[in-house]
């Protein structure tokens, strides 16, 4: 077992040691509108929106009819549905407005059967409602990143996938979902791996799932599964662990496929590393099939391999 993958960064550690703050304090029950906001969930803040990249993609590829529909139906800011979360009566109008604008980019591009996926109300969802169902960005994102690996997949149904870095578990219930066969490996740290194991063990079969800490990876069998995926994690690492994880995939995706989505350039600022998604030391017998900016998080970079 490589040190580096059994040791987590400076900055998982950091992450982790406030999440078991939070859990200590909040419990799991509130998990969406507190963990969540550091895994993919974004906080919408009115200061920010000049600079914001995902309301200028949203802007763009939202028509003038998506506009008046998602500002017609009213926004419910009342306190109590916003308890816990902190967010400001500003923060909360614009929250509900990206969710319902990100959600109807969904519709045109992403994928219909993660879509039409209820948004589960473990953790307290945060209370965005449009067309008189509660939404999420998580499932709207959940769908635009499916929609991307069934791309890569080519009409293959995977039979077992694993996820480096699940945060609370939203890819995981989007994909054990849009493939009621597959199987689930989550790779993590605590406490995200005991918040996505409670999450998803109220959601699905016992013999669907598996929780990995990273010390324990050398038990994966080599080319277990069919379809590898990190999303928003490997930046988050140092260049060492990077390539350990890659390797780890090259060994354990063998024959498969492995999706990433990651930011094109993040900097680590508590390891005081920077890394770039083009430097990944990727295997070069690995064979591209897809390779682009994210819609919505343009910073972030979508690619795809399939592996010999």
């Amino acid at each position: 077992m490589p040190a580096g993958v059994a040791d987590p960064s400076r900055f998982w550690t950091q992450l982790g040691a406030e999440h078991e703050r939070q859990l200590a304090e909040h419990g799991l029950d509130a998990f969406k509108r507190k963990q969540a906001l550091r895994y993919f969930t974004w906080r919408w803040r009115p200061r920010h929106m000049l600079r914001s990249e995902q309301l200028r993609f949203l802007a763009r590829n939202s028509s003038p009819q998506t506009w008046a529909e998602v500002l017609r139906e009213p926004i419910d800011l009342d306190d109590e549905l916003w308890r816990d979360c902190g967010f400001s009566r500003g923060e909360r109008l614009l929250t509900v407005i990206a969710t319902r604008l990100i959600w109807a980019y969904a519709e045109l591009h992403g994928s219909p059967q993660v879509l039409a996926l209820e948004e589960p109300q473990l953790g307290s969802p945060l209370p965005v409602r449009w067309r008189g169902r509660l939404i999420s960005q998580d499932l709207a994102n959940c769908a635009l990143e499916v929609r991307a690996m069934e791309r890569a997949l080519n009409g293959r149904t995977p039979a077992s996938i694993v996820e480096i870095g699940g945060g609370y578990g939203r890819t995981a219930y989007a994909l054990l979902s849009r493939f009621p066969e597959t199987t689930y490996t989550i790779v993590d740290i605590d406490p995200a791996r005991t918040i996505s194991s409670w999450y998803l063990s109220q959601l699905f079969t016992a013999e669907r799932l598996r929780f990995v800490a990273p010390e324990q990876v050398a038990e994966l069998t080599d080319g277990a599964f069919d379809l590898g995926v990190s999303i928003s994690s490997l930046q988050e690492m140092t260049p060492a662990q990077v390539a350990e994880y890659l390797t780890l995939l090259d060994r354990t995706a063998a024959g498969g496929t492995v999706y990433l989505k990651q930011w094109e350039t993040w900097r680590n600022p508590v390891d005081d590393v920077e890394l770039r998604f083009r430097d990944y030391p990727v295997p070069a017998r690995w064979e591209q099939v897809l390779d682009e900016p994210a819609p919505v998080q343009t910073r972030f970079v979508q690619a795809a391999w399939r592996l010999p």
